[in-house]
Parts: structure tokens; C-alpha cells; sequence
């Protein structure tokens, strides 16, 4: 009995009909592995060639209702391996313009397939707000009118209250029903599908959410193999202390001192990288909130490390903001309030806003209004201010409804501030800053749906250290064919994970290819060889591209901020270094077998059994 369910179902919402559907082919499963290759993969055959051809274009084209949106769980989803909580959402982005897949955690993925299905394609737009009830019994189109204009704290409430404690639901706020670029899907609460618009595409087809449910069996084709490989990745990821230990702990914002250390932790807009005290770290250090304020410790289902975390702070019962939204709100802000920061971004978790985006948009405004280019009414440290602003963005009232937008598009408008535009392809660049860790920058600049870290977790590498030898890889400021060839290798590792799907954490331990291999072959029971894995994680990664390339971008937007190529980070741990991203990308094209514009060559694409997508693109 295979992980694989063997149905998808097909939505679509302009002609409210649902339609069970065959199983996907066993050669595209090898292919694209499933989540974030797979689910992409559907798009793309489904929409042919792009009908635009330029990125704002693109932008326009993924708030219509031509936009398919898959939610897709992996071959993993659901089973016993370890971390195996975790799914993908994949659409085109209205933030970025890019082919984009979201992972995100909870139930959801889960009960997805345990309703007897490997994915949910959602097509068209539906005349009035409505939402999805879907289980192995009922599949149903059910009208969200009283759910229209309500928070996602309290559309959960309400559909779990009438769907039965066994549900889990993914919904959109207020931020996604207006259409913000920046809207998430908040699933059970706590966990977000966070960047690159997810919640605004739901928007745009009037659905305010998704509750899944389900009794079936998530098998796997060899048990016994599966339950020995398992086991051996669990030992793995417990022995390491990173995920057996730190993040168990003190959850993701365990990483504040570290990164603070090393000088890689973005401050005030990555204007004054390097100049936080250990003073002012402490006050929002994964130490003090352990301490001081953990409630209680959330697991997405089937994860040994557990890095969610309950607070109880200022006489309130909160979730803990994760590193991201810590330095976003944070010392990105010059704000060291660790309330403030809890609950501006609970706030973004209430309303739907992507909190990475979120915080370095204020950081872009708090910049643009201390430097005299634009007067956005907060300024550095504004605790007060952080919080009204976040719920303006959330509304789309007063300066909320400009920023909502993202700081490309306020750059645009207000030209006079793009130099504190902090963004990739208009997707915002998350904590690390680029200066500091070679590969890093690179990781950046060429994510396949802009700024994102995740992408790419060179971080890992560069400041936590993994199994990986020689040691020079570890040295953050060394440049050289070895960190490009790591950084591609990186890239891949979390198609991988993104598309299996797994957490990422597991880069940070010694879990290789041969394990991941076998992990799949063992719950599929389609034989993937590890180097037939490999050739898989570069063709989504390829593909991405050649969707990319005909959606109008070009090398030139494989760029960073012109600040991380011109301006030495000004003090700490770092101080001193500078990106050299174009040296590094005329390596890592070569290496990648990519044009010096950055286009896979037509050898590669043949050898990726790509020609047939090169071919209807037009690349």
C-alpha cells in the first residue's frame, strides 16, 4: 500500500462543481517528487505559456481568475517520518510576479490525504464568498457570506465549532479578502502558507477557506524498510544538537544571540547591521522568552523537535513569534519590547499578513521617515506605532492601505524612498543580512520566487554549522567555486524537502541523500535511486526557472538592494564585508549550466527531459 492516495480533486469555482479525478502518472511523482515540484508542475501544464510577459504583467494575470491554485502534499505527507506535518500550496505569485510554492504545517496536509487525496486544484472564481468542506465522505462548495470581513482567529473558530474537533481549516482575514499582496493562510491557527501572496489569491476567487477531514489510511509499500530508514533519520535529527536540543528548547528565536554574534543579524532596516548590544538582544532572546514567558510547546503532527511555542506575556495567552518575526518586528524596528513584538505579530497572524514582509515594510517606512525622503508618521522604536500600523495593514486604512502593498510597490509610488526598499523581484528580504554570509546573498538573488531564505538555507551552514567538510565551507566570508557549488546543492536539498514534504530543519543535521532516497522509495514504492533524486531537485529547480525566464524576468533581477553592494556593514561581528554577488553569479551560472543571462542551456534542459516545457514556452 502506497503513500500516494491515488485521487486528486478539482474544484472549480466559476462553474461550482467539484470532480474526483485520476491519480497522477508514477513517471511525474519520480519527476517532480510531489508539494512544491509537483503541485508547480500542474500549473504550469495547465496554463501553457504565460499570457504575459512581463513580471508586472504577472502580477496582474495571479489576482485573476485564470490563476490555478494547488494545494499539494508530498509522497510524506501524513506518514510516520519524521516531520512529515508539512504540505505545499503553489499558485503564481500577485507579490512577486514568480511561479511560487508556500510550505506550510499543522493538520491540514495530513487530513488532505487521509480525505483520499494527493492534491486540490482549485480553479476560477466563484460569484459570492464561499469555502471548501472537503473529507473522505463530502466534498462541498458552502457559502462564507457571515464569514466575509472576519479575522482567520475567528474563522477558525467558527468552522471548527461547526466541522467537529478533527477538522483543520485553512483560512484567509481581512488582509487576504482585500487582496494584499502580502496575505497569508493562516491553518489551525498557527501555521501560515506566509509569503508571496497565498491569502490574496484566495481572495481574488472569493474563498475564504478550506476544511479538511478524514479516516483513510496513509499507507506505505514497505513498512519494514520505511520504519528502519525512519528511525534512523529521527536518531539523526535528535543526536544534532541544533534540532535534538536548541530548537526543542527555545524554539527558532533560539538563533537571535547566534546570529547577533556573528554580525549576520539585520538591524533598523540593515542600515546599522552589527550595532545591537547583547544587552538589547536579551530582551528578545529565545532565553528570556523561555524564561520569562513560555506557556506551553506546539508540535506540527509527526515532529520530534516541536518549535512552536505558547507565551504568556503582559496578561495575555499569545503565540511566540518565530525568529523571522522576532528580528522583523524586533531589532529590524529598533524595537527591543519583547510584548510588542509577540503581539504585533499575532496581529499579522489575526488579520493575514505575511510577518517577514510586514516588519521589513515598517522598517522601510521608520528608514524613509528618519531620513527626511518620506514622512510614513513611526520612526525607530515606535512600539505604539508598530502595533497601529500593523492592524492599518491589516484593514487597509490610513498608512497601512500604501504599505500594505509591499515596498516595491511604495518605492514606486514614492520614489524618493527606494533606496530603503529592502526587496528581491518585490519579495522582501528576511532577517540575515546579505553582506555577511557568502552564498547567503547568492541564495537570495537567485530563489526562484525572490528573497527568501528558505530557498536556499545557506544560513544554516554559514553560522550553525552542519556535517559537511572541507571546513572552509564554514568560513561565512570565503568565496569561491566550493560555495557555489554548496549553495546550488543547498537549493536542491530543499526542492526536496519543499516538495517530499518535510521540514526544512532537516538540513541542519546529517541526514543525506541516500536516506531521502530510500525514505521515499520505502512509502511510494517507486524505486528512487539517489542519483535519480538529485536529477529531480534540478529539474523543479530548472523548470522554476524556464517558467521564471518566460514570465519576463532576466539576470538583472537577480540583483540585491544596491545598499549590500556598494555600503561595508557597519559594525559588529561582520563589520566590514560587502556582497560580491556578481562575481558569485557569473560562478554559479557557469556552474549551474545556465547562459550568462542567466537561461539553462538547451544541453541541460534535454538532459532534465525539459525540452517539451523549453518548447511551449518559447525560451
Amino acid at each position: 500500500m502506497s503513500s500516494i492516495m491515488g485521487k486528486t480533486l478539482h474544484v472549480d469555482l466559476t462553474k461550482g462543481k467539484i470532480t474526483e479525478e485520476a491519480g497522477i502518472d508514477e513517471k511525474l511523482w519520480k519527476q517532480y517528487i510531489g508539494g512544491r515540484g509537483l503541485g508547480q508542475k500542474l500549473i504550469w501544464d495547465h496554463i501553457g505559456k504565460p499570457p504575459y510577459s512581463t513580471p508586472d504583467e504577472a502580477r496582474e494575470f495571479a489576482l485573476s481568475p485564470e490563476n490555478r491554485f494547488v494545494i499539494m502534499p508530498g509522497p510524506l505527507t501524513g506518514t510516520p517520518a519524521a516531520t512529515s506535518g508539512r504540505f505545499a500550496v503553489c499558485f503564481i505569485s500577485p507579490h512577486s510576479g514568480t511561479t511560487s510554492a508556500c510550505i506550510a504545517g499543522s493538520r491540514f496536509g495530513m487530513l488532505v490525504k487521509r480525505a483520499g487525496y494527493d492534491a486540490i486544484i482549485i480553479d476560477g472564481k466563484a460569484d459570492s464568498p464561499c469555502y471548501l468542506y472537503i473529507t473522505d465522505e463530502t466534498q462541498e462548495i458552502l457559502d462564507a457570506s457571515d464569514l466575509w470581513g472576519k479575522t482567520t482567529y475567528e474563522t477558525d473558530d467558527i468552522l471548527m465549532a461547526k466541522h467537529g474537533k478533527n477538522a483543520c481549516v485553512g483560512c484567509i482575514g481581512p488582509a487576504g479578502e482585500k487582496l494584499t499582496p502580502i496575505a497569508v493562510i493562516a491553518h489551525a491557527k498557527d501555521s501560515f502558507a506566509g509569503r508571496t501572496g497565498a491569502g490574496a489569491v484566495w481572495g481574488s476567487k472569493n474563498l475564504k477557506a478550506v476544511v479538511v477531514d478524514g479516516k483513510q489510511k496513509i499507507g506505505r509499500a514497505d513498512p519494514d524498510g520505511f520504519k528502519e530508514i525512519n528511525r534512523k533519520i529521527t536518531s539523526l535529527v535528535l543526536e544534532k544538537p541544533t534540532t535534538g536540543e536548541y530548537l526543542q528548547t527555545r524554539g527558532t528565536i533560539v538563533l537571535m544571540h547566534v546570529e547577533n554574534m556573528h554580525g549576520t543579524l539585520g538591524v533598523k532596516n540593515f542600515s546599522e547591521t552589527g550595532n545591537l548590544s547583547y544587552e538589547d538582544c536579551q530582551k528578545i532572546s529565545g532565553e528570556r522568552f523561555w524564561n520569562e514567558f513560555n506557556w506551553g510547546k506546539v508540535a506540527c503532527y509527526a515532529c520530534p523537535i516541536g518549535c512552536h511555542r505558547k507565551l504568556y506575556i503582559n496578561g495575555e495567552f499569545l503565540p511566540q513569534a518565530e525568529y523571522e518575526l522576532t528580528w522583523s518586528f524586533g531589532a529590524n524596528l529598533g524595537n527591543y519590547d519583547p510584548y510588542v513584538v509577540t503581539k504585533a505579530a499575532d496581529l499579522c497572524a489575526k488579520y493575514g499578513i505575511d510577518g517577514i514582509s510586514g516588519g521589513n515594510i515598517l522598517g522601510y517606512a521608520m528608514e524613509s521617515t528618519v531620513k527626511g525622503a518620506h514622512d510614513f508618521g513611526i520612526t525607530w522604536g515606535d512600539g505604539e506605532g508598530i502595533l497601529r500600523v500593523v492592524e492599518e495593514m491589516g484593514k487597509g486604512e490610513g498608512v497601512g492601505a500604501d504599505l500594505r502593498m509591499g515596498v516595491k510597490r511604495c518605492a514606486e509610488k514614492y520614489p524618493e524612498t527606494a533606496e530603503y526598499a529592502m526587496h528581491i523581484k518585490g519579495n522582501e528580504i528576511p532577517a540575515y543580512d546579505p553582506r555577511t554570509m557568502a552564498g547567503v546573498d547568492l541564495g537570495y538573488a537567485t530563489s526562484p520566487r525572490g528573497a527568501d531564505h528558505m530557498k536556499s538555507y545557506m544560513v544554516g551552514c554559514n553560522t550553525l554549522g552542519t556535517q559537511i567538510s572541507p571546513k572552509e565551507l564554514l568560513e561565512r566570508t570565503v568565496l569561491n567555486r566550493d560555495k557555489i557549488t554548496f549553495t546550488i546543492g543547498m537549493q536542491h536539498e530543499s526542492v526536496f524537502y519543499d516538495s517530499a514534504v518535510l521540514c526544512l530543519f532537516l538540513v541542519l543535521t546529517p541526514v543525506g541523500v541516500e536516506d531521502n532516497a530510500k525514505l521515499f522509495s520505502t512509502a511510494t514504492g517507486i524505486e528512487m535511486l539517489p542519483r535519480e533524486l538529485i536529477e529531480s531537485e534540478e529539474r523543479v529547480f530548472n523548470a522554476e526557472r524556464l517558467w521564471n525566464v518566460a514570465s519576463g524576468f532576466t539576470a538583472d533581477d537577480d540583483a540585491l538592494p544596491k545598499r549590500f553592494t556598494t555600503e561595508q556593514t557597519p559594525y559588529g561581528g561582520s563589520k566590514g564585508t560587502i556582497s560580491r554577488l556578481n562575481k558569485a553569479k557569473k560562478m554559479y551560472y557557469e556552474e549551474r549550466g545556465w547562459s550568462k543571462d542567466g537561461v539553462p542551456e538547451p544541453w541541460l534542459t534535454k538532459y532534465l527531459d525539459l525540452d517539451d516545457m523549453r518548447t511551449k514556452l518559447g525560451v
